[in-house]
This record gives structure tokens, C-alpha cells and sequence, in this order.
């Protein structure tokens, strides 16, 4: 197992990031990418909770069948060890077995959990890597532009520059600071300006945005800023540094390329994603849970104000608590990862109706033929 999440998480070689790249190659948008990538999963996944739910709505309606004889059981033998013999001696003779609906539960559950965490790890990767690719990318852009407008003395054309080590551009812009005091301020303010003219024309070549969220590497929020710090950078591309004068000069090269873009981009989103994850969420959870309810009643014939079941207690706790977990998530990592949880939410919902009529279905078929 963990192998196998380490082949799905690992970054550039995931199995994620080669699927999410296949579906970018069709979408042109990593945002649709992950779009039509929840949707094909949700499909597949589709025939699993249908077989989940029908296996949880047998198992109810075992229970209510078998209640006031569990209830007799449990009045008769207060002794927990003898009530429990007995009530195995029920459900064996009735042909129930209490944990198949559990264990039907666990392995949808366990699939699910295995998609959710493993696809979080490998955006999370992949976040990270496009965040430094597309740093190291601007760099080049500015050592380009800077390069080849040096009058009279150019050092490198294009393709040399893009040519280079990434330790080498790192090097080169820390040189740029040191012409200012051979060359008149003019001059040297000039191309600085021009470099940054093209950073800017470049992270139009390379940014995702999609929407109203103007990096979808980063979280949906006022809160985030859509070019990162120099402090989230470095924590997102994993720098470490053993004094404090290597982390000063990376500072400054950061500076120096991202800067401009840093003033001007703004604020990455709005939480617009974080509430349409917790409302989907909760609406998902809340039809879930009456459409439990109602079958409940369809099939036990369960009469109004009774006592609430420990499960219906649970049940309306989750009805809480997965919306906010949904929003922790979507608010503490990526707008793509955000995407596919409130994607996934919405078509759980939108198929919810289906399935219930498919149960709904199969139950009226089950019946008829029993009447025949």
C-alpha cells in the first residue's frame, strides 16, 4: 500500500500528474483538467456507491425486521455475554450478518479515501513543482531581456540564457545589481525595466488562472496572494538555507524577478471555492441523510415521533463536520485540489436522485416478485 501511494504521489513521475497531464493536453486548462478528471472518476465510482447504499438499505431493513425479537432477547438476558450468544444464534438463523454491510462500507470507503488522499498528495507535487518551474521560468525571461539589451556588449543571446544552469541565472542576476555603478542610473533603470516588462509578458505565457482565481496552484483566497512571498516560495519549493546570507541573496534574486508581479497581481481569489465546498458538502450530506430517512420509512413503516437513532444522531453531526473539514481543505492547499472537491460534491448530489430511484426501483421489483 504504501508503495502504491508513492507511485501515485510521487512528483514529476506520479500517476496523477501523468493523467492530469493527459487531460491538459486535451482541456488546455488544468482547471478543466481536473474537472473532467473528477467526473470520470465520480462515473467510475458510480456503480461502487450504488452497491454501497443498496447494500446499507438491506441491512436496515434486516434490522427493523428483526428488532422486536432482538428487543425480546436483550429484555429476557440482561447478561451481556449469554443476550449476546443468543442474538448470534438470531442472526444466523435468519441468515443476517451484521458486519456486511460494514465491510461493504469500509472498502468504498477505503477506495474513496485512497483516491481523495493520494490525488491531494500528487496536486499537492505538482503545486509545487509548477510553482518553481514557472519561477525559474520568469528568471530566464529577465536574464534574456536584460542580456540582450546591454548596449554595445551583449553577453548572451536567447538561447544561451536558456541554456543555462539554474545556478548560473541565479549567479548572472545577482551581477545585474552590480552594473549600476559602472553605467548612468538611466541606463541601468532602463533595462531593469524592460526585464521586468518581460517577466510580466512572460507569466502571461505561463500562468494558470481560471475564473476569477488568478493562480489555481494556490488557495482560493484573499487571504493568499496570487505570486507568492519570498517566504511562501521558499517553503513551497523546499529551500533550505545554512546561513543567513544565503537566504538573503535568494531573497534578493526573488526580488529582484518577482517583485513587479507581486505589487501588481493582487489577492489569488475571494473564498469563493472554500463556500461552494461547504455548501455542496452540507447539501450532499443532508439529502443523503433523508433519503435515508425516507426509505427508513417506506420500508419499516416507522411511525413519526419516535426517539432519534444513535445512527440519525450521527449522521446530522456529519451533516456539520464534513463541510467544515471540505472548507479547511480548500482554504489550506490548492485551487485545483479545491476544484475537485466541489465537483465531486456537486455530482454526488446531482446523482443522488438516481441512485435513490434505482433503489427505489429494484425494492418494488423485489416485492412484486414476492407477491407472485
Amino acid at each position: 500500500m504504501v508503495n502504491l501511494i508513492n507511485v501515485l504521489v510521487t512528483m514529476p513521475n506520479g500517476l496523477w500528474e501523468k493523467i492530469i497531464f493527459a487531460f491538459n493536453s486535451f482541456a488546455k486548462n488544468y482547471a478543466l483538467a481536473i474537472i473532467l478528471l473528477t467526473l470520470c472518476i465520480k462515473l467510475v465510482l458510480l456503480p461502487v456507491d450504488y452497491f454501497n447504499r443498496r447494500s446499507s438499505v438491506k441491512m436496515t431493513q434486516m434490522q427493523e425486521k428483526l428488532q422486536p425479537k432482538m428487543a425480546e432477547i436483550q429484555r429476557k438476558y440482561p447478561d451481556k455475554t449469554i443476550q449476546n450468544q443468543k442474538l448470534g444464534e438470531l442472526y444466523q438463523k435468519e441468515g443476517f450478518n451484521p458486519m456486511g454491510s460494514c465491510i461493504t462500507m469500509l472498502v468504498v470507503m477505503g477506495i474513496s479515501m485512497a483516491v481523495f488522499f493520494t490525488l491531494f498528495g500528487g496536486l499537492n507535487s505538482m503545486a509545487s513543482y509548477k510553482i518553481v518551474d514557472q519561477y525559474e521560468q520568469l528568471q530566464k525571461a529577465y536574464v534574456a531581456e536584460y542580456a540582450i539589451n546591454k548596449a554595445g556588449n551583449e553577453i548572451y543571446n536567447i538561447d544561451d540564457v536558456y541554456a543555462l544552469k539554474q545556478s548560473e541565472i541565479d549567479e548572472y542576476i545577482l551581477e545585474i545589481y552590480t552594473q549600476k555603478q559602472d553605467e548612468s542610473n538611466d541606463v541601468y533603470f532602463a533595462r531593469i525595466d524592460a526585464a521586468n516588462n518581460a517577466v510580466a509578458l512572460k507569466y502571461d505565457e505561463v500562468r494558470e488562472s481560471f475564473l476569477w482565481i488568478k493562480n489555481v496552484w494556490i488557495a482560493d483566497s484573499p487571504l493568499q496572494r496570487a505570486i507568492p512571498s519570498f517566504d511562501a516560495y521558499a517553503q513551497t519549493a523546499g529551500l533550505k538555507f545554512e546561513t543567513d546570507e544565503e537566504r538573503n541573496q535568494a531573497k534578493e534574486i526573488y526580488g529582484a524577478v518577482m517583485s513587479r508581479l507581486e505589487a501588481n497581481q493582487g489577492v489569488n481569489g475571494y473564498f469563493i471555492l472554500a463556500v461552494l465546498a461547504a455548501v455542496s458538502t452540507f447539501l450532499s450530506q443532508y439529502l443523503l441523510t433523508k433519503k435515508k430517512a425516507k426509505k427508513q420509512n417506506y420500508y419499516t413503516k416507522q411511525q413519526e415521533g419516535q426517539p432519534m437513532a444513535p445512527q440519525a444522531s450521527t449522521n446530522k453531526a456529519m451533516m456539520i463536520v464534513f463541510p467544515i473539514i471540505m472548507m479547511v481543505f480548500t482554504l489550506s492547499y490548492n485551487s485545483i485540489f479545491a476544484l475537485y472537491i466541489v465537483v465531486g460534491q456537486l455530482f454526488s448530489t446531482a446523482t443522488a436522485p438516481l441512485i435513490a430511484k434505482l433503489l427505489e426501483l429494484s425494492e418494488k421489483k423485489k416485492q412484486s416478485k414476492q407477491k407472485n
